[in-house]
C-alpha cells in the first residue's frame, strides 16, 4: 500500500512540476529533441483544451495565428460531423453557424500543403503532430434535444453519428495522421442545458449528484459505441496510435473532488454565464446575449454555459487525460523527461 501510495505521490508530483514549468516559458523558446509532440492541432467544437494541452506538451498556443508550423485551431463552436441531409430527414435545423468536420479536414490539408515542402516532408512532420479531435458528434444530439427530440428518438442517430465520427478518424489519418486523441462526450445528464431541456418532477430521475439519469445513460450508450469503432480503427490502422479520451469519468471525478478542487458544490449543476432558473440557462437568452450575467468568480464553477465548461473544469479534464490517471485508452506512453524547452 506505501509503495503504491509512493508511487501515485510522485506521477502527481511530477506533472504538477511539468504543468508549472510551461506557464512560465519566454516566448522566445523552441521546440528541441525529446519532447513526445512538436505541434498539436485542434478540431471538433470549440473548447478550451488548445491552450491546456499545448502547455502541457510545451508547444506554442494553437490559438496563435502566427505559429501554424506548431499547431492551430480548426474547432469551431457548433461543429458536426453529419451533414445536412441527416438532420433534414430527422425534421432538425441546424443553426447557422452549421459547420462539418469535412471543412476543418479540408482546412488541415490545405495548411499542411503551405508548411510541407513535400509528402515525406509532411509525414515526418505528422509522425511528431498530436491531433485532438474535440467531443465530435455531440452537437448532433444537441441541436435535436434543443428542438425537442426525446432521449428515445435521439438514442436512435447513434450508431450513424458514430459511424460519421469513424469516417471523420479514417479521413484524418489518411491525411497522414499518427497522434489522435479522441474524447468521447461528457455526461449530458450533468450539464445545466441539457438539464433545462429535459427537466423532470420525479426525483427518481435524478442519481446522487442530481445528474439527468436517462441522459446520462445515452451518453455511455454514444460511448460505448465510440470505443468500439476506435479498436475497429485501431485494427485497420496498426502503425496509428487512436487515444480514447474517458470525458465521462474525468468528469465525474471532478464532481467527487470539487470541494478539493476549488469549486463551490451549490454551483456544480449551473453556468456562469446564463439567464435564470435552477440551472442558470435559458435557450432563448445564450451566454452573450444581452442581458446574460456572468458570474463572479468562474473558476469556482464547473459550468461556463449550458454546453461547455470553464477554464478551470477543462484544465482539469487535461490533467486527467495526460497525467497517467486511467482515464485515457490505451495510456500514452511519455518520455521520462518531458521539460524540453530551450
Amino acid at each position: 500500500m506505501a509503495s503504491t501510495t509512493t508511487t501515485a505521490t510522485a506521477v502527481t508530483l511530477f506533472f504538477l512540476v511539468t504543468l508549472l514549468s510551461s506557464l512560465f516559458v519566454p516566448s522566445t523558446t523552441q521546440v528541441i529533441k525529446g519532447c513526445p509532440f512538436n505541434s498539436v492541432y485542434i478540431f471538433g467544437d470549440a473548447s478550451l483544451m488548445a491552450d491546456h494541452l499545448a502547455s502541457v506538451f510545451h508547444i506554442p498556443s494553437p490559438n496563435n495565428p502566427y505559429t501554424k508550423a506548431t499547431g492551430a485551431t480548426f474547432a469551431t463552436t457548433g461543429a458536426t460531423v453529419m451533414s445536412t441531409p441527416f438532420f433534414v430527414e430527422r425534421g432538425i435545423q441546424p443553426p447557422p453557424s452549421y459547420n462539418s468536420l469535412d471543412t476543418q479536414i479540408k482546412s488541415f490539408t490545405q495548411l499542411l500543403n503551405t508548411i510541407c515542402g513535400s509528402p515525406n516532408e509532411c509525414a515526418k512532420k505528422l509522425r511528431r503532430t498530436l491531433l485532438f479531435v474535440d467531443q465530435i458528434g455531440t452537437n448532433e444530439y444537441k441541436y435535436a434535444f434543443l428542438q425537442g427530440k426525446s432521449i428515445n428518438e435521439v438514442s436512435s442517430y447513434v450508431p450513424q453519428v458514430v459511424e460519421g465520427i469513424k469516417n471523420t478518424i479514417r479521413s484524418f489519418i489518411k491525411a497522414g495522421a499518427t497522434h489522435l486523441i479522441v474524447p468521447g462526450s461528457p455526461p449530458m445528464g450533468c450539464f445545466p442545458g441539457y438539464l433545462t431541456l429535459l427537466r423532470s418532477k420525479d426525483p427518481m430521475h435524478y442519481d446522487v449528484n442530481k445528474c439527468h439519469i436517462g441522459l446520462n445513460t445515452f451518453t455511455r450508450l454514444h460511448n460505448d459505441h465510440l470505443r468500439q469503432a476506435l479498436v475497429e480503427l485501431r485494427m485497420e490502422f496498426p502503425g496509428v496510435e487512436i487515444v480514447y479520451g474517458d470525458y465521462y469519468n474525468a468528469f465525474m471525478a471532478i464532481l467527487r473532488n470539487h470541494d478539493i478542487l476549488g469549486f463551490k458544490k451549490g454551483s456544480l449543476m449551473k453556468a456562469c454565464c446564463g439567464f435564470g432558473g435552477p440551472y442558470n440557462f435559458h435557450p432563448e437568452k445564450m451566454c452573450g446575449d444581452g442581458g446574460v450575467r456572468v458570474c463572479s468568480d468562474p473558476t469556482k464553477y464547473v459550468h461556463w454555459d449550458g454546453f461547455h465548461l470553464t477554464e478551470e473544469a477543462t484544465k482539469n479534464v487535461v490533467e486527467a487525460f495526460v497525467a497517467g490517471k486511467g482515464f485515457v485508452y490505451p495510456e500514452f506512453k511519455f518520455p521520462e523527461v518531458m521539460h524540453c524547452i530551450m
